[in-house]
């Protein structure tokens, strides 16, 4: 988690995500934020999501 008090995921594929990242982010790869999301994040904190299209 980040100091500001905003949660950061980082929604890359894990292989991705070993390579580069945003530095203090939740890892939670996109296919899995409905099923790992509640129990990783604070839910009276703001999140933000990152993910990148390689297209």
């Amino acid at each position: 988690m980040l100091s500001s008090g905003v949660q950061v995921v980082d929604a890359l594929p894990t292989h991705e995500y070993a390579t580069a990242h945003i530095r203090g982010a939740i890892h939670i790869p996109v296919g899995r934020i409905l099923r790992d999301a509640p129990a990783l994040l604070d839910r009276t904190r703001p999140v933000v999501v990152y993910c990148r299209d390689s297209l």
